[in-house]
């Protein structure tokens, strides 16, 4: 058969391709130290389980938005919990946040803008669709955020008028970087985007994932007419596998939401039903839920923060992790020893982890960076969330005093990895 070459040559996702390699060699017994693979590992709240279960046998076809008291639970989440005001025609749900993602930038006309760093998934998406994309570099002296002065520099760069309509896909907190942006950062791109016609995705799916008890601030609130605002309960509710993305879109946008749906339900149909019931239960905003939340989002923080200590101790230049449970560490000030020893790119240096350190990291280069820049991302989660949830809530304030125990019991895996990244490190000093 013939295939379409532009497809051909596009690379499954990084992220899943390396979880799929290391779930391969930990089966043939291979021990190894996986921080490749961002995924919630806690184990998911009983009166999502329990919804899940009562609704097993929902087996009908369901509205390609999303049923209504799904939507309702999500406009009050949104309300409770971000301090952001939506209407319930605004909502639309899909199985994953990717799909909707791809259904947006197959209907919204404009360059994409993509600030470098940035997640894997985004700039293949644009390329299915043979849509023009532009990356921003953004750099380690700024912690990896998009400034308005490089973006205006960008537009400069490409040409781009004023009264076209572009795209700027923003994700924080970041996957790569675990970098968020504060109120008056988010008001200062929000100015750029306003006089440039831009119109802004704004990936939020870590927003309640924020350390140091940092609020998440959507820029939604400062550009509510121009930003289309993705989320889901993947990550802060540890949901991956249910499947489930959300995706509030503008007031007064008929016919985007309908554009949307129409891409829907000629792809998807709709969220299985189960999954809309027990997305019911997901979105309540109850004590307990709220709870779990901080719960889950504390224990990110204290192993986060422990790895950026760690790689702090070698000199491995790392922005401090202000949410999700990643980071990007880079070994550029190690460049001569490096190429000493035949490793050039990022994707050498991953190579060289995995194969003589048994770590497993993913490149700078799956996440728009330029080859010689020698970044790796690092997942934090390689651990037992159940377990690592049951010993947190018995001895929660000694595991805020002293996390290096605490990691040590729960995450010993984490505790090897960091000594191995440290000992290779030091290797190249020898």
């Amino acid at each position: 058969m013939k295939l379409q070459q532009d497809i051909v040559l596009t690379e499954r996702s990084a992220t899943l391709a390396m979880n799929e390699l290391i779930n391969e060699k930990r089966a043939k017994g291979e021990a190894v130290l996986h921080m490749g693979f961002g995924e919630a590992p806690f184990p998911v709240h009983s009166s999502i389980c329990t919804a899940l279960e009562e609704n097993s046998d929902k087996k009908s076809y369901l509205s390609t938005q999303g049923i209504l008291p799904l939507r309702k639970k999500i406009v009050e989440f949104y309300h409770e919990m971000f301090n952001l005001e939506v209407e319930i025609d605004q909502i639309i749900v899909a199985p994953g946040s990717k799909a909707l993602l791809f259904a947006t930038l197959a209907t919204l006309e404009g360059p994409l803008f993509l600030p470098a760093p940035s997640w894997v998934s985004y700039a293949p998406q644009a390329q299915f669709l043979k849509k023009e994309t532009h990356f921003i570099k953004t750099t380690s002296d700024v912690n990896y955020r998009l400034t308005p002065e490089v973006l205006l520099a960008a537009l400069e760069k490409f040409g781009k008028k004023k009264d076209k309509q572009k795209l700027l896909l923003l994700n924080y907190p970041c996957n790569p970087t675990g970098q968020s942006y504060s109120k008056k950062s988010l008001k200062a791109l929000v100015d750029v985007a306003r006089d440039n016609n831009i119109q802004i995705i704004s990936d939020e799916i870590y927003g309640l994932i924020t350390f140091d008890n940092q609020q998440h601030h959507s820029i939604a609130k400062f550009y509510p007419e121009g930003t289309i605002t993705i989320g889901g309960p993947s990550k802060d509710r540890s949901l991956g596998g249910y499947r489930l993305g959300v995706m509030i879109i503008p007031k007064d946008n008929a016919n985007l939401m309908k554009a949307i749906i129409s891409i829907g339900s000629e792809i998807w149909s709709c969220v299985p039903a189960p999954i809309q019931h027990a997305g019911i239960a997901a979105y309540d905003t109850h004590k307990e839920m709220q709870k779990y939340i901080r719960t889950c989002t504390t224990i990110h923080e204290i192993i986060t923060k422990y790895v950026h200590l760690q790689l702090k101790r070698s000199n491995i230049r790392c922005p401090a992790p202000q949410g999700a449970f990643y980071l990007f560490p880079d070994w550029n000030f190690y460049q001569e020893e490096l190429r000493e020893k035949g490793i050039y790119t990022s994707d050498e240096l991953v190579t060289t982890l995995l194969q003589n350190w048994n770590v497993a990291t993913l490149p700078g280069t799956a996440f728009g960076m330029p080859p010689e820049y020698l970044a790796l991302r690092i997942a934090t989660v390689d651990y037992n969330g159940e377990a690592c949830l049951k010993h947190f809530i018995q001895n929660m304030e000694s595991a805020k005093s002293n996390p290096d125990a605490f990691i040590g019991n729960v995450a010993p895996r984490i505790k090897q990895a960091c000594k191995q990244l440290l000992a290779f490190t030091e290797s190249l000093l020898k």
